[in-house]
């Protein structure tokens, strides 16, 4: 029994994870989401909890190593960084793990201590408590006493901490180290401070400690406590889920229970069962360990032969070159029964050999050996031989406290006394065997027992009885929902057929309303194409206005110039010359307008530099006079052109005829918007300006009066100063656009 649990206390100590497992696509997920964000403690953890998942795989591929590296070192980084001590801890302990997980166990162990010293520092007392854990699973792996002080400082950290689920955690396995080192009592002792907690944290799951509690209270010889925890493991199993090797362990238990107590067909059962979980989890240690105990109870409810049959196939599946305690004794008592003493002392001589050296064996292997070599010795009329074999278990069952070998080696006594001639001897330890007897099995006659496990199938078939029960609930309440489902089904079907009715009769209320749509629509689009073509004709006829308007005014012009061809008086060639200019001025407007798809407005910047490039050419001025712009460019209607126009020729004209007698000057035209909608129109000379006391009220010539008006027409202001020349100045506010 006792390497059954070494063998599971090993499965107990892998990695343990902090983080929630998850499969590796979403875990890739995760890890590809965390190259980007912010730094932050979330970001850190998160960092952890996957160099934890990559840890835990079952295989690690170098790219697995890799990563793990990266996402710790990045870990490490953002935690340095916010100054994230306790995540500091657990980046170290990592580190630790990687390195052993690589193969370097010291480099790891060193960066344990480590990371335990910092924890310390920081009093990070569930961060330390994780590292002794850690230390406590590397060192029970390879059998380092040591394990036993870390386990309980992590148990005492933990408590310190708050987390008590963890100090469980931790009492349970400081009790499977201490049932592995044959110390029953100190294993009793910290499974039950594990069961007491797991109670007030009302957590189910003591399967562990139940079986533990009852491998620890057989040896001592406690069956009552052993078969009670052991059935109480056994109800725990139905309800959590419990690896296979400690369903095993646990049958095998069961089994050797109901063997000592002499319940062998119960016994057999069990161990049936035990071999059965064994070969499903190819688990060949406990297969062996299991036959034997199998061939065991055989051999007490008198079956040999097939006792020696069970061990025959047992032995040819496993075999060890070592001292097989368990097959030699077996099978040295099975060959004293059919009398083959000459078989049965080949196996007495290997258990010498084996009783020369039994330093680090389980006191349960010695007991086997000494009680296989008295019945051989006390069968072959060696009884003499047995009595410092009968010492020897008799000091062995006082260091641990076992009862029943007490009773039972008041038996093999007697056996022997009787055997030797000392009656007076036998007949006393046979009265001590009664009344050790009497004291372990003071109700049993198959009493107490059956009724422990008459209780257990009462509860067993309790919890059927409940379980089938509510599977009739379910199945009722399925069985309703189906009917619910029915209902809906056929509702659904009603409603889905007026639903269709509603759809195919509002379809045929639409295809009538988008018939009568359709015409209108036809309707619309032919009215549409006939404004369109009466749009069309309006501005082919504006555009043909236009054009015969300018062509008229150059007829005029034309005129006007053949008539000033037969005139000698100036002043009428002056006025001829003015008219033409004017004239000329509004030709350019009608010409923009019939030369442009735009019929509303004309563009003032390129009507203001055609008309001044006009009257530059107009004058003979000998390139003395230069003329500077400064026009923004804006859409004028005619109406307000026209005027603006006539102004620009009247200032202009007079500028070049009046201001630079003698000399050279500077004609500047600035246009511009100096508020929404209303605009600035300026023009200035640098020439001799107008005579001294001039007065514009007291002037009526044709030009002023003319930009008078035409301001006016303009909804704008008229002004005129002189100083170092002649300023005009007109602002006015732009009209709506009007066809």
């Amino acid at each position: 029994m006792v390497y059954r649990i070494v063998l599971i206390l090993a499965l107990l100590f892998p990695l343990k994870s902090i983080g929630q497992q998850t499969d590796d696509e979403k875990m890739h997920a995760l890890v590809e989401k965390l190259q980007h964000g912010e730094d932050n403690q979330e970001k850190a953890d998160k960092l952890l909890e996957a160099v934890h998942y990559y840890l835990e795989k079952d295989k690690h591929s170098k790219e697995d190593m890799d990563r793990v590296v990266l996402l710790n070192r990045k870990a490490m980084q953002i935690s340095r960084k916010l100054d994230l001590k306790n995540t500091i801890a657990q980046s170290m302990l990592l580190d630790a793990e990687i390195a052993i997980k690589k193969g370097d166990t010291i480099t790891g162990n060193k960066l344990k201590h480590k990371a335990l010293n910092y924890a310390k520092k920081y009093n990070l007392n569930k961060e330390a408590a994780n590292i002794y854990s850690s230390l406590g699973y590397f060192a029970s792996n390879n059998g380092d006493p040591n394990s036993v002080n870390y386990f309980i400082n992590a148990a005492s950290l933990y408590k310190q901490a708050g987390k008590i689920d963890k100090e469980a955690e931790m009492y349970c396995k400081l009790s499977i180290i201490f049932n592995s080192m044959d110390k029953p009592a100190t294993s009793i002792k910290y499974a039950l401070q594990a069961v007491e907690i797991k109670k007030k944290l009302e957590d189910a799951n003591l399967f562990q400690e139940y079986t533990v509690l009852a491998m620890d209270y057989r040896v001592q010889g406690n069956y009552e406590q052993a078969l009670s925890f052991a059935l109480k493991a056994e109800k725990t199993m139905d309800s959590v889920k419990v690896g296979g090797l400690w369903v095993s362990l646990l049958y095998d238990l069961l089994g050797t229970i109901y063997s000592e107590l002499n319940f062998y067909d119960k016994s057999v059962e069990y161990y049936k069962k035990a071999i059965a979980v064994s070969k499903e989890n190819n688990d060949t240690e406990g297969v062996t360990a299991i036959t034997i105990n199998t061939a065991r109870s055989l051999y007490h409810r008198g079956k040999i032969t097939e006792a020696l049959e069970v061990l025959d196939n047992g032995f040819q599946f496993y075999h060890s070159s070592d001292c097989d305690v368990e097959y030699h004794s077996l099978y040295m008592l099975i060959y004293c029964k059919l009398k083959q003493y000459n078989k049965a002392r080949h196996y007495y001589e290997q258990l010498l050999k084996c009783s020369n050296n039994l330093e680090g064996r389980p006191h349960i292997e010695q007991e086997k050996i000494y009680y296989a070599i008295i019945s051989y010795l006390t069968q072959t009329g060696q009884a003499d031989k047995t009595y410092s074999y009968i010492g020897k278990l008799k000091e062995l069952a006082k260091v641990h406290n076992d009862l029943y070998n007490l009773s039972q080696l008041e038996h093999t006594q007697f056996q022997s006394d009787s055997a030797t001639g000392n009656y007076l001897g036998a007949i006393q330890h046979l009265k001590n065997y009664k009344t050790f007897n009497d004291s372990l099995f003071n109700i049993n006659s198959s009493k107490q027992f059956s009724d422990l496990q008459l209780q257990y199938e009462t509860e067993k078939k309790d919890k059927n009885i409940k379980l089938l029960t509510q599977q009739s609930e379910l199945q009722q309440t399925k069985l309703e929902k189906e009917m619910v489902i029915r209902y809906i089904f056929i509702g659904s079907l009603v409603i889905s057929f007026i639903i269709l009715a509603l759809v195919y009769s509002g379809y045929c209320i639409k295809r009538k309303t988008n018939a009568v749509l359709e015409a209108k629509q036809e309707e619309i689009n032919r009215q549409n194409k006939k404004l369109r073509n009466l749009v069309e004709e309006k501005e082919w006829l504006l555009k043909e206005i236009h054009h015969r308007v300018k062509n008229n005014l150059q007829i005029v012009i034309s005129l006007l110039n053949t008539q000033s061809a037969y005139l000698d008086n100036e002043d009428a060639l002056q006025a001829i010359q003015n008219s033409q200019h004017r004239m000329h001025a509004m030709s350019l407007i009608h010409q923009k307008l019939y030369q442009t798809d735009n019929l509303a407005s004309i563009n003032i910047s390129w009507y203001i530099q055609e008309l001044t490039n006009y009257l530059k050419d107009s004058f003979d001025n000998d390139n003395k006079i230069r003329f500077e712009l400064n026009i923004q460019s804006a859409e004028l209607d005619v109406a307000q052109a026209v005027p603006l126009g006539l102004i620009l020729n009247e200032a202009i004209s007079n500028a070049i005829k009046y201001a630079f007698p003698n000399q050279k000057g500077i004609i500047t035209i600035t246009f511009k918007e100096t508020q929404e909608n209303t605009f600035l129109l300026q023009i200035t000379d640098n020439g001799v300006g107008l005579p001294e006391g001039f007065e514009l009220t007291e002037l009526d010539s044709l030009g002023m009066n003319l930009m008078r008006g035409l301001a006016e027409q303009l909804d704008g202001a008229f002004d005129i100063t002189t100083g170092n020349g002649v300023t005009i100045t007109i602002p006015f506010t732009k009209r709506g656009t009007d066809i």
